[in-house]
């Protein structure tokens, strides 16, 4: 009798144990937030929304300039080449400088140019690099050849204000794919247009659109000294290989931005 008492015992206080398992289970279900799929995915849309709407007046913007283009492209005896560039080259001052250098200077030459008129970018990614460092690595490979001139402005003003990876990557998405079909439909109108688009003065509003990205960073004093520092030496060089004055512009901004970062160091710790 006295066993089965025991017995009987050990069997309630197990129980009993279990119970205390399983409620202590359901209060740290009922304390963890669940997410349900159907609204990241809409969160993720509405990102993707938001980067196409923020890129939308840059689109137009540097339509203009695609127009420019596929007329270069149009005029020129490497038609099937210049178009296709609009996918391989993927930058406006660099597809042109790859047009016009193919006229005259050869296949090698026109590489050249575009290369390094596409230096800029290398800074470009570098600055993306270090707010994406949470980021999957096939993100980073898959964004990397979207990244010009108005998406990167996009998508670093979005990564400063927003630390979700996964609205970071729609938003980014969202623009950098807006940008890059408007752009090639673009080009081919400009190509189908051909002579008719000749003498408007389209060129203009690429450079426009340039000042309109920088100038809300001239706000601040240093962003300034930078950024005349490297356009006085762009124009200063303008008469070198096409280019070589971006890549100059390019290494006296960053030389004259460490040399101030520098400066501003040592007067903190003196």
């Amino acid at each position: 009798m006295e066993v089965a008492w025991r017995m009987r015992s050990a069997d309630l206080h197990a129980v009993s144990k279990a119970w205390g398992v399983v409620r202590a289970h359901d209060r740290a279900m009922a304390s963890t937030v669940f997410v349900p799929a159907s609204r990241l995915d809409t969160e993720a849309t509405r990102a993707a929304r938001d980067g196409a709407l923020e890129i939308a007046p840059l689109v137009i913007g540097f339509a203009p300039f695609a127009l420019v283009i596929g007329a270069t492209v149009a005029a020129s005896a490497h038609e099937g080449p210049g178009f296709a560039a609009s996918w391989l080259v993927y930058g406006g001052s660099a597809q042109l400088a790859l047009q016009r250098t193919l006229e005259s200077g050869g296949a090698a030459l026109a590489v050249v140019a575009a290369l390094l008129i596409n230096t800029r970018l290398a800074v470009y990614s570098a600055s993306l690099a270090a707010q994406w460092s949470g980021q999957p690595r096939w993100f980073r490979i898959s964004a990397a050849p979207l990244i010009v001139d108005p998406v990167w402005a996009v998508a670093e003003r979005h990564a400063a204000t927003s630390t979700d990876l996964r609205t970071q990557r729609a938003h980014y998405f969202g623009a950098a794919l807006t940008l890059f079909v408007a752009w090639s439909v673009l080009i081919g109108v400009g190509v189908v247009a051909g002579n008719q688009l000749s003498g408007v003065g389209l060129e203009v509003a690429a450079p426009l659109c340039l000042v309109a990205l920088v100038g809300p960073k001239l706000k601040d004093p240093r962003t300034r000294i930078v950024v005349f520092a490297s356009a006085a030496v762009a124009v200063l060089g303008r008469g070198l290989p096409a280019g070589t004055s971006i890549l100059a512009a390019i290494a006296c901004g960053i030389a004259v931005g460490v040399a101030m970062d520098t400066a501003a160091t040592r007067r903190s710790e003196s």
